[in-house]
């Protein structure tokens, strides 16, 4: 018999992130085995004790994270996933009801706040260290026929993450990226 699935906008559920998070998610690992509070002594001199609460350094490098070892591109692009996934969501620290960090707060803090300093680049670089120390992320590419293909022949083993580009050469990326879009250029 043929089911015709309705409109289910209306009905109110009652969960968690948590609850809806897998359990064997590569986030899960990345969050239980990688200490991201050092972030905070690394970039406290950076901020006042006036004015308004900014984002959380430790959730805007996640983010930028989250993108480096997931191929998202662009800010833009990172705060639309994060608005819509949950496994990202759960890593943050950001809940359903709560609004994802905006792109433009995102690059404009990286860009100006941290501006002539080389933190964020050393915080970056020692968060992705850290993944690798971990086993969570591998810098290597496997190429077949120029496709690239992530490898994982253990189904015993946690996910691991290979990544495309060396952290300075994505951070590089994002700024290019933002300058074009400040100039209205592609």
């Amino acid at each position: 018999m043929l089911k015709i699935t309705g409109y289910k906008q209306g009905k109110i559920v009652t969960t968690t992130l948590e609850q809806l998070m897998p359990e064997e998610h590569f986030l899960r690992d990345l969050d239980k085995l990688v200490d991201f509070s050092f972030i905070y002594e690394k970039v406290s001199h950076l901020y006042s004790d006036l004015g308004r609460k900014s984002i959380d350094p430790v959730v805007l490098v996640k983010m930028i994270l989250l993108g480096f070892l997931y191929g998202i591109d662009s800010e833009r692009k990172l705060e639309q996933e994060v608005h819509v996934n949950i496994s990202f969501r759960w890593f943050l620290g950001i809940d359903l009801d709560e609004r994802a960090p905006d792109h433009s707060t995102i690059s404009q803090t990286r860009r100006r706040k941290w501006k002539d300093t080389n933190v964020f680049e050393e915080i970056f670089a020692e968060v992705v260290r850290k993944c690798m120390d971990a086993g969570l992320v591998d810098g290597s590419l496997i190429l077949t026929d120029s496709t690239h293909v992530k490898a994982n022949v253990s189904n015993n083993r946690r996910e691991i993450v290979t990544t495309e580009l060396e952290p300075r050469e994505y951070i590089k990326k994002l700024d290019k990226l933002c300058e074009q879009a400040r100039l209205g250029t592609s």
